[in-house]
């Protein structure tokens, strides 16, 4: 399938959610077949016009010390970088250049600049280690790595044995002004000894710049004669099946994914001079679609280099006073729990939740504390980020996952591939304009992905009769036990609303008669909650097959850098039965 295609509605794909559309999203769905997704260099020339001298992008440390580029300068630094691969690396178009890094000013001016090169980026999570960078940096086929000196050791490590043949260096503290950047260059590298210029053959991001600027006089625009259905972004990750793989995002793909999302929620129509606190990693495909929203709709976004611990984020709050919060199930829960957060909470317009199931009394809180209620999107990386999203007006269903985005059809496919009626569960199957165009040379998996058209998620939902989206669970989480489904996701609510719990999880295990059985892992808020108060609290809410039948205490659930709980750890911190 190619991404930017656009299918007719077939009778097999319900159409009832479109009497809900607001007029935007109605038109945007019915101009779809004509619709033409902006080039990226025609966004960011449009952002200089409106918004030129406005701040764009901030890098906010947590110690209070920030820098910071005005539209203006971040198209100019990425044209200097654009520059610099294409004249003076020679790379040719499609060539991929991988980065890894923390969310700072220089990760969005080089994946811009990337892009405004006609290459391809690939991100690279700065938490790998050496093993597992080197295997994605070979199956991309990276040319290029943009790595960070926070992890020197690991780029010097992992580009042995791949094709990279150039690397670039970035810093926190590229943007800063001299002496200020030198002090906290002192500090990062001598005193906390955190970062360290890397020992292997490389240029800095500061060189690569001066460099490229000396074309400026070309003018060169790199793209014009480009496709906008090419391979844009290898964004990597686990799918439905195995092990991580490169999922083939295009540009196109990505603004119309935006354009999308945009259209459906009233009050993402006018944010030009707001600002966003971005605490999700700008490498995960959700940051990196906040990062092209805020360009396309002129916010001022302020990168956060690290949440943890979430002290990091307390000057930013105060110094910035952000209308806008990305975030996941996961961080709200744990912000709330923050003495410093709680005294004095932002008063936010707009919080988009995603990647994670947004859990009812998390997401009531938090619009309590904040003024502000969710808007919450379900997606997947291979949609490039959002499939359906719960608007936060009159047309949200709590517990839903809302609506399908303008020229989005989802459905619900049982396992013989037959479509199942309103209220009846099975296997959500989608298609529309954002979608990936496969895996990277992995074409059994991206047949199997695919089944007449549709692209299976690997999530188990429910449509209703207006069309509305639920999320069951994910396929590979759900639990046989007794011969009855047990859907990890509804357990865990219940395990959440229990007085006493901060967070819970639960997973299956194995039994030493091979059947599975569900165990709850729980993060206690009050230190006197006892294993016979949970399991009473889930005898009162499910029936008797869903309970847990052993409650495990944890100082801290496993979670994804983005904030997903990873459910197969969960399961390894049971010892073999």
């Amino acid at each position: 399938m190619r991404a930017g295609a656009f299918h007719s509605h077939s009778q097999s794909a319900p159409l009832a959610h479109l009497k809900f559309y607001n007029a935007e999203a109605l038109a945007f769905h019915n101009s779809l077949a004509d619709y033409r997704a902006e080039p990226l260099e025609a966004i960011l020339q449009t952002a200089v016009l409106k918004h030129g001298r406005k701040p764009f992008l901030t890098t906010a440390l947590p110690n209070g010390l920030s820098a910071t580029l005005t539209f203006a300068e971040a198209e100019a630094q990425s044209a200097d970088l654009a520059r610099y691969f294409r004249e003076v690396l020679n790379l040719k178009p499609g060539s991929v250049v991988a980065v890894q890094s923390p969310n700072c000013i220089s990760y969005v001016v080089c994946l811009l600049g990337i892009l405004r090169a006609g290459l391809v980026l690939s991100n690279v999570n700065p938490l790998y280690t050496e093993t597992e960078t080197r295997r994605q940096l070979r199956d991309c086929k990276a040319e290029v790595l943009i790595g960070s000196t926070l992890f020197a050791d690991t780029i010097e490590a992992a580009v042995s044995g791949t094709n990279v043949r150039h690397v670039i260096s970035v810093s926190l503290t590229d943007f800063f002004p001299g002496l200020q950047r030198a002090g906290l260059d002192f500090l990062l590298n001598k005193v906390k000894r955190m970062a360290r210029p890397l020992a292997i053959r490389h240029v800095t991001l500061r060189e690569a710049l001066e460099v490229g600027g000396q074309f400026a006089v070309t003018a060169a625009t790199y793209t014009d004669e480009l496709s906008p259905d090419r391979d844009a972004i290898y964004q990597y990750s686990g799918g439905t099946t195995g092990v991580s793989k490169g999922v083939r995002l295009t540009e196109a793909g990505l603004v119309t994914n935006i354009d999308q999302f945009v259209s459906l929620a009233p009050q993402l129509t006018d944010l030009e001079g707001k600002t966003m606190l971005l605490v999700l990693p700008v490498y995960h495909v959700f940051g990196l679609f906040a990062s092209i929203i805020a360009l396309r709709h002129g916010v001022h976004v302020v990168l956060a280099p690290s949440p943890r611990p979430l002290s990091n984020l307390k000057k930013s709050f105060r110094k910035f006073q952000p209308d806008m919060f990305p975030g996941v199930n996961s961080l709200f829960a744990k912000l709330m729990e923050e003495p410093w957060f709680k005294a004095n909470p932002p008063r936010l317009s707009l919080t988009i939740s995603g990647a994670a199931a947004l859990d009812p009394m998390i997401a009531q809180r938090w619009c309590e504390m904040t003024s502000t209620e969710v808007v919450e999107g379900y997606g997947m990386t291979e949609a490039t980020t959002l499939l359906a999203i719960n608007p936060h007006d009159a047309r949200k269903r709590p517990g839903t996952a809302g609506l399908p985005l303008p020229g989005t059809e989802i459905a619900i496919m049982d396992e013989h591939g037959r479509f199942c009626a309103p209220g009846e569960p099975g296997e959500i199957v989608a298609r529309g304009p954002q979608l990936m165009t496969g895996y990277l040379f992995r074409p059994d998996e991206t047949a199997a992905a695919f089944v007449d058209g549709w692209m299976r998620t690997g999530d188990i939902g429910v449509l209703d009769t207006d069309g509305y989206l639920r999320i069951v669970d994910r396929a590979k989480d759900m639990v046989l036990v007794g011969g009855f489904n047990v859907f990890p996701n509804e357990v865990d609510e219940v395990l959440n609303a229990c007085p006493g719990v901060m967070e819970a999880a639960s997973a299956g295990i194995k039994a030493r008669n091979s059947e599975e059985e569900l165990h709850a892992f729980v993060v206690r808020r009050d230190p006197a909650l006892t294993e016979d108060a949970i399991l009473a609290h889930c005898a009162v809410q499910l029936t008797g097959y869903k309970r847990p039948r052993q409650i495990h205490f944890v100082e801290e659930l496993p979670k994804s850098p983005i904030g997903k709980i990873l459910r197969r750890e969960l399961r390894t911190m049971v010892p073999n039965r």
